[in-house]
């Protein structure tokens, strides 16, 4: 498992217990947070996740102040171009895709996410857990049209159908998501499925909760690997 911790933060990512490769890539800034899941089935997932995560913390780190919505959407951009031109370059890579989620805190407690994809931002605040994000998968569209619970949707095929992601051949950078959330206080969760498709809601806020930063992330993978470990797990946890 390979652990970063940077004041307020901590991450770790492990390639879990049934894949060969870590597809997964994450980046921790100062008031930024990064993650990408590689599309395993495809080419070059790793590719495009470190990509994608490269692009938009440079992006990030360039902007030289709090980064903001105008930043946030830039650095989707950002990353979708740098897959985009790597595999216009490099012709072996077409098709490589990859999830990406992004948050940002701005000094007035306000934070940016934005997802594609299904890799997913949580905020624990008082012991409850809010999903930030929305899964871009089949089983997803389906909870949205009444025809899924979301307790269905966990075992559902469709969770394994993205219906948007970074790459893929696609010319036009999917639109992401974005939310701006009031968080003066809590803890943020940015993890891939390996993760939250391991955990339920509550056992994740459960652990969430406990300890440093660095302690929640330890037994978080912890506890995606107890239960299976099937896909590259990766968390950062930071306290705002």
């Amino acid at each position: 498992m390979n652990t970063t911790r940077l004041g307020r933060s901590a991450a770790a990512t492990h390639v879990g217990l049934v894949r060969e490769n870590n597809e997964d890539a994450h980046a921790v800034g100062d008031r930024f947070w990064v993650v990408a899941d590689g599309l395993g089935g495809h080419v070059a997932g790793e590719v495009a996740s470190r990509l994608a995560v490269e692009a938009g913390r440079a992006y990030l780190m360039r902007a030289g102040r709090a980064p903001g919505l105008t930043e946030v959407l830039a650095a989707f951009r950002v990353a979708s171009s740098a897959i985009d031109v790597a595999a216009r370059d490099e012709p072996q890579l077409e098709g490589m895709g990859t999830t990406l989620v992004v948050a940002a805190a701005d000094p007035h407690g306000t934070l940016i996410v934005g997802n594609v994809g299904d890799s997913r931002a949580y905020l624990l605040v008082d012991g409850g857990l809010d999903q930030i994000t929305t899964d871009d998968n089949l089983a997803q569209e389906l909870v949205a049209k009444g025809e899924l619970t979301l307790q269905e949707a966990r075992t559902h095929p469709g969770q394994f159908v993205l219906t948007k992601a970074l790459g893929l051949g696609q010319r036009t950078a999917p639109k992401a998501a974005i939310r701006a959330v009031k968080a003066a206080r809590g803890r943020l969760l940015l993890c891939t499925d390996g993760l939250s498709g391991e955990l339920e809601d509550s056992r994740i806020a459960a652990l969430l909760a406990q300890g440093t930063p660095a302690e929640a992330v330890k037994d978080l993978v912890a506890a995606a690997l107890d239960q299976g470990g099937n896909d590259n797990v990766t968390v950062i946890v930071v306290d705002l």
